[in-house]
């Protein structure tokens, strides 16, 4: 049993405080708490790309049994569009601005767009009654493909735009026409990347209530982002924010997908008012399907010196992100521009990114936002130079690395490097993982039906988001209570999204305060009671709001120690807090944190004389390794600190089926400080495992007309238990010398080096064929494709 000095200890590994709460069924999630007669909406989807809705008759589904309201467009007309939680930033030419609505008014954009909402007593009625809803559609020309929509004759998938082109970004380091031109290696190559979603085992979940007598509305949801969508839906109704209470339970997993910008967190609130009564809406499984990400086509060219001394690296992408809504998942490919050229000591860059807008779904955010694709074109085109130049992968990235000694060390596009050690960091990897002894079976297994594919990869993981003028932005807010009675309590803005974040912010404060850390009671997800701030994105927990809660204890402390030392008429500097006892100079216990505590808050015209009242502290934390003021090239930089890891995986490939089998996995990982090492262990494996998942086999299907084709988890391919080996780790600490405590952040890194080291894995199996492998996820038919193509490559 831990003793509580390692209870409350930094970097120390303590079980999740609410770890029996978890393992013992005992949570409680949104759909558990739906209030008495809560009403259910289900919603009428469109099936076409884009369409002229002609006429709209509800007046049937309204007839049938215990149907209490259908609404349309029509009846929502007071409300006002949607906030975007991340406008456009920069001007585009015929580009219009982001409206969202809860339900589409003359026109469907996109198969699966909400046209009418049905209010029943129970779920089977309004699923039933949306059956009996009559529409007639007139189908229009729909953009549906990445080259029909740049094409100069194009319609646009917007109304009133007059382009497809969401956003560009340029990005230019150096002279990459001056590289090609030095180098005796020019390689390039093509990643095509299927889309793919989140698919968390919870879907989304809102539930809208009003008070009449406080007329004030409620939203109970889902939600990683509670203060953003209070926003939201204060402006979309119209009403004061202070009118609007967001409550954010324990989520059943989110990675991203429940990000603020979910049209239907507005229409159940605006139900609820109308019928003064509260309304819930659940997501089906074929709905949460409907979420896209990642659907991207990159072409890239490396240059190097036949020594392998890379010289350039160019990446020229286009990302279809759908129709652009209220949420954030649409940027995501804009992130993936600035990551590049990663860990690598680069030069010359060259870097084009295209957002194209198309009649399909919004996308929704996922873990990673898009870093993960930028790290894994860059660890393709390593690949594609290694073998060219029949170099040893691991040797090549080693030659290129930046050095140890070299930090702090801007990216191409102007990111700030904060610390890092990526030599040692892959030395390390190579001896976890048996390098040598794997290539050695490889060996072995060559002629065989079943060969041995070898991967590398290194992921860069910018954190810590602070974008200007959106959200997330770049603060959190913490507030410390000492109660009366000597509880301890933290209010915070940041949620946790079951990643046991709560625990780690209990850690940091109760180190402050000298108490167990499993009596610190830390309160999120309720914009009644907690501070402003973003919610959950960016590895922002620990990194914004852990470290504001660090300031706020520190303030506290001081506050404490004086109350002490007016109690004893004694100097505070000889006095300490240590194991919930106020200590003199020589160690000796002389008041515990509750008599302090009680004596400050009944006695306190002595006790508290020199500080006030009540004890408690609030401070907010800024990162400063960020610039939002535009350089000479207009580059801002809103990631404040970077984490790293490098992969190493083994696989088997059947030549007969086209199968990957996953042998071995290990990772070295540094995210600075770790606050408890067993919780950035397990953040890391399972996103190592989505990264796995999208690399081999998670891909949403669509036919010609982009109607999805997975309507349930069958059908949508997870990795599961037995399709993975034991995942080794391995941890460094290159504390970050821009924040206060060292730290980087643990949320994200795994899910790029998982992506990146399995197909550098499959295309290593692939041997003189490796080049071919352009399309991300490497499935069974693509690789047997490849595999039976009998043209040369």
């Amino acid at each position: 049993m831990p003793t509580l000095a390692e209870q409350s200890a930094v970097s120390s590994s303590i079980p999740r405080i609410d770890a029996h709460r978890y393992v013992s069924g005992k949570p409680v999630y949104t759909s558990d708490l739906l209030p008495a007669g809560c009403l259910h909406m289900a919603l009428l989807r469109s099936p076409h790309p884009r369409a002229r809705i002609v006429s709209l008759d509800v007046m049937k589904a309204k007839a049938a049994p215990d149907i209490v309201e259908v609404v349309t467009a029509v009846d929502l007309d007071d409300l006002k569009p949607i906030p975007a939680a991340l406008p456009f930033r920069s001007d585009v030419e015929g580009r219009g601005t982001i409206v969202g609505r809860c339900l589409a008014d003359g026109e469907v954009c996109y198969i699966g767009q909400p046209i009418a909402a049905v209010v029943a007593t129970s779920v089977h009625s309004a699923q039933a009654a949306l059956d009996l809803i009559e529409v007639e559609y007139q189908p229009l020309q729909a953009v549906l493909d990445f080259d029909e929509a740049l094409d100069a004759g194009a319609v646009a998938a917007h109304p009133g735009w007059a382009t497809n082109v969401v956003a560009r970004d340029e990005i230019h380091r150096g002279d990459f026409e001056a590289a090609l031109r030095l180098a005796d290696v020019v390689v390039a190559g093509e990643l095509e990347f299927a889309p793919s979603t989140a698919a968390p085992m919870e879907p989304c979940c809102f539930t809208g209530d009003w008070d009449p007598a406080l007329e004030r509305v409620s939203l109970t949801g889902t939600l990683q982002n509670p203060h953003t969508t209070r926003w939201m839906i204060a402006t979309a109704l119209n009403i004061q924010e202070t009118a609007v209470r967001v409550v954010a339970p324990p989520l059943g997993g989110s990675f991203g997908l429940k990000m603020a910008g979910h049209p239907e967190e507005v229409l159940v609130c605006a139900l609820a008012r109308f019928l003064k009564r509260p309304v819930n809406y659940t997501e089906e499984r074929w709905e949460t399907l409907m979420a896209p990400c990642r659907r991207q086509k990159h072409r890239f060219q490396i240059a190097a010196t036949r020594d392998g001394r890379i010289l350039g690296f160019e990446d020229q992408f286009v990302a279809d992100v759908g129709i652009t809504g209220p949420g954030n998942g649409w940027s995501m490919p804009l992130v993936t521009a600035t990551v590049f050229p990663t860990v690598y000591d680069v030069e010359h860059c060259r870097i084009s990114a295209t957002l194209i807008a198309t009649n399909s779904t919004p996308w929704q955010p996922i873990r990673g936002y898009g870093k993960e694709i930028g790290n894994t074109v860059m660890e393709r085109a390593i690949d594609l130079l290694a073998a060219h130049l029949r170099m040893d992968p691991v040797a090549l990235r080693h030659l290129n690395l930046i050095a140890a000694g070299d930090f702090p060390k801007k990216l191409a596009s102007g990111l700030n490097l904060d610390s890092g050690d990526y030599p040692t960091a892959l030395e390390k990897l190579t001896k976890l993982f048996g390098y040598d002894a794997w290539r050695h079976r490889q060996s072995k297994q060559r002629q065989s039906e079943k060969v041995i594919g070898i991967g590398i990869a290194f992921e860069l993981t910018p954190e810590g988001g602070a974008r200007p003028g959106a959200f997330p932005s770049g603060f959190e807010t913490a507030t410390v209570k000492l109660l009366p009675g000597g509880s301890v309590q933290v209010l915070v803005g940041v949620t946790s999204p079951g990643s046991g974040n709560e625990t780690g912010i209990a850690q940091l404060v109760a180190a402050e305060l000298g108490v167990d850390a499993r009596s610190v009671q830390v309160v999120q997800g309720d914009t009644d009671v907690t501070p402003v701030g973003t919610g959950h994105a960016s590895s922002r927990a620990m990194l914004y709001g852990g470290t504001a809660a660090v300031l706020a204890a520190r303030d506290l402390r001081a506050k404490v120690l004086l109350c002490a030392a007016n109690i004893l008429r004694a100097p505070t500097e000889g006095l300490s807090l240590e194991a919930s006892m106020i200590r003199d100079s020589e160690g000796n216990g002389v008041l515990t944190l509750q008599e302090v505590s009680h004596q400050a808050h009944t006695n306190p015209i002595i006790v508290a004389k020199g500080t006030e009242l009540p004890l408690e502290a609030t401070r907010s934390f800024q990162p400063i390794n960020v610039s939002v003021i535009p350089d000479e090239k207009g580059r801002i930089a809103t990631y404040s600190s970077f984490p790293y890891s490098v992969h190493a995986a083994a696989i088997e490939l059947d030549r007969e089926t086209g199968s990957v089998k996953v042998l071995d996995y290990a990772c070295v990982h540094d995210c600075g400080v770790m606050i408890n090492p067993m919780l950035v262990t397990g953040q890391l494996k399972g996103a190592i495992v989505m990264g796995i998942g999208a690399a081999l086999w998670e891909e949403l299907a669509y036919d010609d007309q982009r109607r999805p084709l997975a309507r349930r988890l069958k059908e949508y391919l997870l990795p599961r238990a037995i399709d993975l080996p034991e995942i080794r780790v391995g941890h460094m600490s290159t504390p970050s010398p821009y924040h206060p405590l060292g730290l980087k952040g643990a949320g994200e890194s795994g899910v790029g080096g998982g992506i990146a080291a399995m197909l550098s894995a499959v295309a290593d199996a692939l041997g003189e064929r490796r080049a071919a492998l352009t399309r991300c996820p490497a499935t069974p038919p693509t690789l047997l494709d490849i595999l039976h193509d009998t043209q040369p490559f």
